[in-house]
């Protein structure tokens, strides 16, 4: 059994026996890397297996841990499992078949190699611009793009939920709707916008530039 094979099949022990509960987040790659002695790519290889696999589903943001799968799965739930590993699975597939590494592709289309590392491995928190760019660089002639954007539509409900419930330091997360005008007082940490394609658009607020000891408030 390879490495992120055991890796794998603990988590599925942990899951099977009641020990990793549906809804829980799993160990980070991380955790795992620290817990088994394994590289951090090998157990984020074995999450990446788990989620196409459906045991474990992707978290709904960058930094958010797969959780283990529902015993009864929502409708939603199973078609952004199986948007993501369409996603996924597509992009490592085109790699390859193109003989590339994942170094190679990092540096063709200008991202890390974390980044690819993540998205052929489920963890889908990748702008447009990086599927537009692996698209053109895969000769994937828009495939990559139409599942990134599947993949999307099915994952702006939970994103919307996670973004409303999200809080970053006092700052939280707003989303709105773009059908109407929202006036928001306070600071907010961002804004998450679904447009009615299922597109989602983030929307961050200008810095506040910081006034020198001279200034003098305005009058």
């Amino acid at each position: 059994m390879l490495k992120y094979e055991q890796v794998a099949a603990d988590i599925r022990a942990q899951v099977a026996n009641g020990s990793l509960a549906p809804g829980v987040p799993v160990p980070s790659g991380l955790a795992l890397s620290r817990a088994t002695g394994y590289s951090v790519l090998t157990c984020r290889r074995a999450l990446g297996d788990l989620v196409r696999a459906g045991v474990l589903v992707p978290g709904a943001s960058r930094n958010a841990r797969p959780r283990v799968a529902s015993l009864t799965p929502l409708p939603s739930e199973r078609a952004r499992a199986s948007a993501a590993s369409a996603l996924s699975a597509a992009l490592a597939a085109r790699r390859r078949t193109a003989g590339l590494t994942q170094p190679q592709l990092a540096e063709l289309v200008g991202m890390s190699v974390t980044t690819v590392g993540h998205a052929e491995t489920g963890r889908l928190w990748q702008s447009r611009r990086f599927w537009e760019h692996a698209d053109k660089r895969l000769s994937a002639d828009g495939e990559l793009l139409a599942l990134h954007d599947a993949y999307r539509a099915a994952a702006a409900p939970a994103d919307c939920a996670t973004a409303a419930a999200e809080v970053a330091e006092d700052k939280p997360a707003v989303s709105i709707s773009p059908t109407a005008a929202i006036a928001i007082s306070g600071p907010v940490a961002f804004v998450t916008i679904t447009w009615a394609n299922g597109a989602v658009t983030t929307a961050y607020p200008p810095e506040t530039p910081a006034r020198s000891p001279e200034a003098t408030p305005d009058s």
